[in-house]
């Protein structure tokens, strides 16, 4: 294959519209609040990427975007790209972490509840995953 017919095979397929709503997701894992590379969950209102469990090991497809939305609660949803399932979404500049971002397609996701918003590629929200905490230890499956 020549090398342009290649890139635009890589380009045409990367990001398509695709509602069909399959989004990879993983393995979630237990977090300790209470150590310094969470400190950004123990406020309500902050956020945080997470990319691996305290053993070392990888959660979620692409990570796992967490907010701590009260004392108790936690949101946590799939940092891969409805669309473009390999890239994970990165917080929006300035927003906060109100707002997920692809870098490829740019489509944009909002992290209260994982919509999309206008001029995003794929209308599915973000996967959703499940949250328990006990006060020190914040459980995401």
């Amino acid at each position: 294959l020549s090398p342009y017919l290649l890139i635009s095979i890589l380009f045409l397929t990367s990001c398509t519209k695709d509602n069909t709503c399959d989004t990879p997701f993983g393995m979630g894992g237990t977090f300790n609040t209470l150590l310094p590379e969470y400190s950004a969950l123990q406020n309500v209102g902050g956020t945080k990427i997470i990319l691996l469990d305290q053993l070392g090991y990888e959660v979620g497809y692409r990570g796992i975007f967490v907010r701590r939305i009260s004392y108790g609660e936690f949101l946590a949803f799939e940092c891969a790209c409805p669309s473009c399932h390999e890239v994970r979404l990165e917080p929006l500049e300035g927003w906060e972490g109100d707002v997920l971002e692809c870098p490829d397609c740019h489509s944009r996701y909002e992290t209260i509840n994982g919509q999309p918003l206008e001029g995003a590629s794929s209308g599915c929200p973000l996967y959703q995953y499940y949250t328990q905490y006990d006060g020190v230890f914040l459980e995401i499956y």
